[in-house]
């Protein structure tokens, strides 16, 4: 698959301009004659990628070093850790992640919706915690955060509708650079920061139809919006103003 991609990117670069057909090997499983998400595709390359370079190896666990070329760009490490609050035992669970979904429902900003994403979650009542500690149900408290950011970091907005699949309606600010040291596990250490380099648009009303189009800023700075085979140079207050359904960030 590495080399599938290779060489799909090969023809773009030779062929300016041109709207490149993909190789099979990029599209199975999708279908040409029906609305597909981009952001799928982009998980089915990476995951595709991400076995061929297992092959011959072990699937790392949360806590090995991932040999990878995948998971060393995009992979990070969730932390969900449940604290006892009678006698402060402390429960952790390590998941690898490759991208971050953000709930906007009641979000008007990114950083917004992260702060809602790492928000504690208190058990009690019937939904206690059975402590391995005090071997009783316990209120806990229950907190999400990042153990291990990524080089690259993907934030996937869900603006698409559970059970319709209509799109919500509302903008979503995001920032130039945002900060991920808030979200993440050991706190007090400097920022984190990363400064966006892509943003993927939906345009469309709901995730059954539509059309996908992309900003991407090149080594120079400029920014251009890639439509098919249109290009054309923007500035960043254009890609602010977009409804960003995937957006990629570099530290």
């Amino acid at each position: 698959m590495l080399c599938v991609m290779q060489a799909h990117v090969t023809r773009a670069l030779r062929h300016p301009g041109d709207v490149i057909q993909p190789l099979p090997a990029l599209v199975a499983g999708f279908h040409t004659s029906r609305q597909e998400d981009a952001h799928e595709f982009l998980l089915f390359t990476l995951h595709a990628m991400q076995k061929a370079c297992l092959c011959g190896h072990k699937q790392p666990g949360a806590h090995s070093k991932d040999p990878t070329l995948m998971r060393q760009i995009f992979g990070g490490c969730w932390r969900s850790q449940i604290k006892c609050l009678h006698c402060c035992g402390l429960s952790d669970t390590f998941d690898p992640y490759l991208d971050i979904m953000l709930d906007i429902t009641a979000a008007p900003s990114v950083q917004h919706a992260l702060e809602h994403l790492v928000k504690p979650e208190w058990l009690e009542g019937e939904n206690a915690y059975q402590c391995g500690v005090c071997q009783k149900m316990r209120p806990a408290c229950k907190t999400l955060t990042l153990q291990k950011a990524p080089k690259v970091l993907m934030l996937v907005l869900k603006w698409f509708l559970d059970l319709t699949g209509e799109k919500i309606a509302e903008h979503v600010h995001y920032p130039e650079c945002l900060d991920m040291q808030p979200y993440m596990s050991q706190q007090g250490r400097g920022p984190l920061v990363y400064t966006l380099y892509a943003v993927l648009v939906h345009a469309g009303v709901s995730c059954h139809s539509g059309h996908y189009y992309c900003y991407v800023k090149a080594g120079n700075g400029q920014w251009y919006k890639m439509d098919d085979a249109k290009v054309v140079a923007c500035d960043i207050a254009c890609v602010l103003s977009q409804r960003a359904y995937v957006s990629i960030r570099v530290t």
